[in-house]
């Protein structure tokens, strides 16, 4: 009986994550989660994939999916993100919308307001990056309540609330409003799963975060990564990875100096892949020219980027 009216009890509910490029979707759930599920970098469009990360509470079980930024322009690559982060507002209980609220509302945040207001999901926007400025805080709720009240329709946005991913500030109160909002329903995953995100995708992340995070913005978006081979064995894990890119140029910039940018790249990366595996990582990288690949979407689909 008490494991009844405990199920009874029980919340459960998938919760997307959007908001424009670099507002801190990533770092938000991966410090939610207390584990690192999704990239982090101060390059925009890091996320290129929809990662679920799984937070079990004692009475509660929240599935994340984090998503690429929503952009205002049209690329191959950039339209297929928007793609990606316009389904995950399908089929979940819950939009977290995240804004930066160190900047101000610029054309790119009124088009995913424009677009938010169209939905019948209720929300919680999330005030992120406090620990920088607040200076535009009271900036974005106006301009998002102005807008509802043009269209004359409900406002679905439930809480508003300040945080700092970052820091952690203020994550409490974002968890137990995620929770409220959510419905009753039994688990959907076990305690535990952190993230049902492919295991060959969360490695070709890594080495792509280590990518981004060393390149700055040099050719970023230029750089795509394939993992072709994951092989466990009893005392390490053997991993062939290719960067591709678009020009020969470019290939000599991810080489580095008698190969040094490359041995760096792929040292940080092997050391994040022996936490994920509990083992030593043997990490074999080649970088490859494969011109306008961001164009062929059968290449796009071999990368993965076509998975969701």
């Amino acid at each position: 009986m008490d494991e009844i009216l405990e199920r009874r009890n029980f919340k459960s509910g998938f919760v997307a994550i959007l908001g424009r490029p670099n507002v801190g979707k990533s770092t938000l759930l991966n410090t939610l989660l207390g584990g690192k599920v999704s990239i982090v970098s101060s390059i925009p469009q890091t996320t290129r994939h929809q990662i679920r990360g799984v937070l079990n509470l004692e009475n509660a079980q929240i599935i994340f999916v984090d998503t690429p930024g929503i952009h205002s322009f049209k690329k191959e690559l950039a339209t297929h993100l928007n793609v990606v982060a316009k389904r995950s507002t399908q089929e979940v209980e819950l939009l977290l919308y995240v804004v930066d609220v160190s900047r101000s509302v610029g054309k790119e945040e009124e088009v995913i307001m424009n677009f938010l207001s169209s939905q019948d999901t209720q929300m919680i926007m999330v005030l992120n990056k406090i620990d920088i400025s607040k200076d535009f805080l009271n900036q974005y709720i106006e301009r998002w309540q102005k807008l509802i009240k043009a269209k004359g329709k409900e406002d679905l946005v439930k809480y508003y609330i300040p945080i700092s991913a970052k820091k952690g500030t203020n994550l409490d109160r974002l968890k137990e409003a995620i929770v409220e909002l959510l419905p009753f329903h039994p688990p959907f995953y076990d305690r535990e799963t952190l993230t049902d995100f492919p295991l060959k995708l969360r490695v070709q992340d890594t080495i792509r975060e280590k990518l981004f995070l060393n390149l700055k913005e040099e050719l970023p978006h230029s750089v795509a990564v394939e993992v072709e081979e994951v092989e466990r064995k009893e005392n390490i894990v053997y991993i062939k990875a290719n960067i591709y890119v678009n020009r020969d140029s470019q290939k000599k910039i991810l080489i580095g100096k008698e190969g040094r940018f490359i041995k760096e790249v792929g040292k940080l990366a092997r050391e994040e892949l022996e936490v994920l595996f509990g083992k030593k990582v043997y990490l074999e990288l080649e970088v490859k020219v494969l011109r306008n690949w961001q164009k062929k979407p059968r290449i796009l689909k071999e990368l993965g980027y076509w998975w969701v």
